[in-house]
């Protein structure tokens, strides 16, 4: 996630919680991805963690009651002009109660009132606080004047209950800060409804075998992350995920049958449209030319990474005996339907995605890719041993009808390119 937080200022104000340590893991991995930190602790939050572990991780100097500096910027006007987003975790009820009513009589909350950039506040306290009337209205409050609300999770609290009230997943966290600093109102995808499918099928031979491929899903993972700290509203349609942001659907499924019954229905499209556009692509050998001619701000974008059987085998009830089969297994496969294909290229734009192991004519077959089921944008991927399955780095070539783009990096950094490409086609239209 390096480009994202590469050289963007991160100002984080730390109240009196006992969750105040899980900050420092969120800290470490925020510096690992090139963000540059600093901290501001209220005078309870240093009796739970010492300010000198911040200032280790952060590399900046701590902000506190006592360290005030008007020789320097260490001070809270000098912080809060310093930032390009604040985030105030873990914020316990008192500081959230503080913050809505505007008081500024510590320095954590002065800092905050000082500050003009975006702001985000991760509650942590226990569930009955959490739920008192007084804080949800604050807290709607603060909603209401723009403030990012990431909500406690589930979980076993430091006072023994269990419930809601915990500070959210530090990854959660990483992944509300991307999307704040990224989302651009004026952006394609600002609010934009995108579907991605993922991960391989799984086609059931009986009630424990099924016939699968070696797809992991991690770019589809990550490139719902990447979709989803643009400002994009993903739907995840996978049959395997990596932990996502709680802001992205995941639709668990198996079978293309699942996949196709999914993707349709978040494109509104009936199911028994697919099987009839197939048999009539079986009879026509020629089919109508995509259009762009709908109103393409309001179109879908689909990306299917999914890796999909072509075949299913016939399904056996039970458990198939070796004792009955015998020494060969002999399966019946049926042709599957072609998910993407089945995607009207009017209601969708369309990004396909193609693996092959043969380097020769692997572009070849994803050109035909592009032409026969009118995607706009094909991702090729040619299979090897310095490009496996499973891998956390990826080697594709982004193809459109004019135009082919190496790109190698991380999975992450792949996802971010393919969306850059997707944007420059669209900005053609």
């Amino acid at each position: 996630m390096r480009p994202i937080f590469t050289h963007q200022k991160i100002l984080i104000l730390i109240s009196g919680s006992i969750a105040a340590y899980k900050i420092l893991d969120c800290i470490s991995q925020l510096r690992k991805y090139g963000a540059h930190i600093k901290v501001v602790m209220s005078s309870e939050a240093c009796k739970f963690v010492q300010p000198l572990s911040f200032e280790a991780l952060s590399g900046n100097v701590v902000l506190c009651e006592h360290n005030q500096s008007w020789s320097n910027d260490v001070n809270h006007i000098g912080y809060a002009k310093w930032a390009d987003v604040v985030l105030v975790a873990p914020a316990s009820a008192n500081t959230i109660a503080k913050i809505a009513i505007g008081a500024a009589d510590n320095v954590l909350l002065a800092t905050l009132l000082a500050s003009q950039a975006k702001k985000i506040i991760a509650p942590a306290m226990n569930t009955t606080m959490l739920y008192a009337p007084q804080t949800q209205e604050n807290l709607h409050k603060l909603a209401g004047l723009g403030y990012e609300i990431i909500p406690p999770r589930a979980g076993l609290l430091a006072c023994g209950d269990e419930g809601e009230g915990a500070l959210a997943n530090v990854q959660e966290i990483i992944f509300r800060l991307g999307r704040i600093l990224h989302t651009k109102t004026r952006s394609l995808w600002h609010n934009r409804a995108v579907i991605v499918t993922g991960g391989g099928s799984k086609e059931s031979i009986d009630c424990v075998r099924y016939i699968s491929n070696y797809s992991s899903g991690k770019q589809a993972s990550y490139l719902a992350i990447a979709l989803y700290m643009l400002g994009a509203q993903v739907k995840l349609i996978a049959s395997s995920a990596l932990e996502l942001p709680l802001g992205v659907e995941y639709v668990q499924v198996q079978s293309v049958q699942d996949y196709a019954r999914a993707t349709n229905e978040a494109l509104n499209v009936r199911l028994d449209s697919i099987n009839a556009k197939n048999a009539d692509s079986k009879t026509s050998k020629t089919r109508p030319k995509a259009s762009h001619s709908l109103d393409k701000a309001h179109k879908h974008i689909v990306f299917m990474a999914a890796a999909l059987a072509d075949y299913a085998p016939r399904f056996y009830n039970g458990k198939l005996k070796k004792q009955q089969v015998g020494d060969v297994l002999k399966l019946q496969c049926f042709k599957t339907p072609d998910v993407l294909d089945s995607i009207p290229a009017h209601s969708a734009f369309k990004i396909g995605f193609k693996a092959e192991s043969d380097e020769a004519s692997a572009q070849d077959y994803a050109r035909d890719m592009l032409a026969k089921k009118h995607c706009d944008m094909v991702c090729l991927n040619v299979i090897g041993a310095d490009n496996p399955f499973g891998s956390e780095e990826n080697h594709i070539q982004i193809i459109t009808q004019n135009n082919i783009q190496a790109v190698s990096g991380s999975k992450f950094d792949v996802s971010l390119a393919i969306a850059s490409a997707f944007e420059r086609f669209y900005d053609e239209l």
